[in-house]
């Protein structure tokens, strides 16, 4: 329960979903509808109780689909990359002047934008293995110093103990409560697992996620407002662009636009060169496009046939499955293989 939705953590994911997401309603991950627990994958580590190992590993359960996926064409993925669709929880971090337990202080933090973020932006993490990440606007004001954009994309952790990035974008005037300090928060995504994304969604021109949020914060304004941003990734540069309320904001008694919609005055700030693309050469992805067509085409029609059948066939049906959609070059072979078992099977 410490651990349990978006509410609590700004990856924006929850494994449990439901009431448990903000906004609620988010689909639990395919594993807790299953009765796994958090403590069945991630395991007590070499401290005891409170150490919980934050690598799960998935070999434990899918070793056969393990094995496939470590000799696909999609090897250099983690499987959260395909299997998560959508992001939760914060979408934007303010931070300004406001009551803090009661009393003033220059540094509020005004984080409850909660919304929906999809699809989660692709990138490679410190060892060049692509993840899922969140990414959302951070600003803090009231800083007196200049300070200088980030050279390139930062790692907290460059050994990769853990895989979050972060981009400094720098400071800027907008009028009021000193210089802002702009970054880009990025997350990697870890829940909830759900249907695989389709080839067209990665293999596009262009990364482009959309960020729709409630800003719910009891400080700053008379009632709550909507918003919401576009994120394009490409081979040149990574922008948060078209930040933009889509009901009026009511700012209350005591408060300033500049301490907790900053981002009015900021919009187009956020962005940071470098190559985010997803590369494909045309020629092979059109031929593991048509062969992923095929197979899912194959799959459905034996999901058909196996749904009625024996738990032994069912069973066999299960397994194959999992291998020939985690390794197309499998998995013609695979299918033709059961099919001729199947055929057999009715003489």
């Amino acid at each position: 329960m410490c651990h349990s939705g978006a509410m609590h953590s700004r990856r924006g994911e929850t494994y449990i979903g439901g009431d448990y997401s903000i906004p609620t309603g988010m689909e639990p991950d395919v594993h807790y509808k299953k009765n796994i627990h958090c403590v069945d994958c991630h395991t007590t580590g070499e401290k005891g109780m409170g150490d919980k190992l934050r690598k799960a590993n998935c070999q434990s359960c899918h070793i056969e689909i393990e094995e496939a996926h470590a000799k696909s064409i999609h090897k250099n993925l983690d499987c959260a990359t395909c299997h998560v669709n959508e992001l939760r929880g914060y979408q934007v971090v303010i931070w300004g002047p406001g009551l803090v337990a009661g009393k003033e202080s220059p540094f509020k933090k005004y984080s409850l934008y909660y919304g929906i973020q999809s699809p989660p932006v692709l990138m490679k993490d410190q060892k060049g293995k692509w993840m899922p990440v969140k990414v959302f606007p951070h600003s803090v004001g009231n800083i007196k110093p200049e300070v200088k954009p980030s050279e390139r994309l930062m790692f907290r952790w460059p050994k990769g103990e853990a895989k979050d990035p972060y981009y400094i974008v720098g400071t800027f005037n907008i009028g009021a409560n000193d210089k802002h300090l702009l970054w880009i928060e990025i997350q990697q995504a870890s829940h909830p697992y759900g249907k695989g994304r389709s080839c067209e969604s990665c293999h596009k021109e262009k990364q482009i996620a959309t960020s729709t949020w409630e800003y719910m914060d009891d400080q700053g304004t008379e009632d709550t407002f909507k918003g919401g941003y576009k994120i394009t990734a490409d081979k040149n540069s990574l922008k948060i662009t078209d930040m933009k309320n889509t009901t009026p904001i009511k700012v209350s008694e005591g408060y300033k636009l500049e301490d907790f919609v900053s981002w009015l005055f900021l919009k187009d700030k956020w962005q940071m060169s470098g190559d985010f693309s997803i590369k494909a050469e045309k020629d092979k992805y059109k031929k593991y496009l048509m062969l992923s067509k095929s197979i899912d085409r194959e799959i459905k029609a034996l999901d058909n046939y196996t749904k009625n059948k024996d738990k032994k066939i069912q069973k066999r049906f299960k397994e194959l499955k999992g291998i020939a959609l985690h390794n197309e070059d499998m998995a013609m072979e695979l299918i033709q293989e059961f099919k001729i078992k199947k055929q057999t099977n009715q003489k």
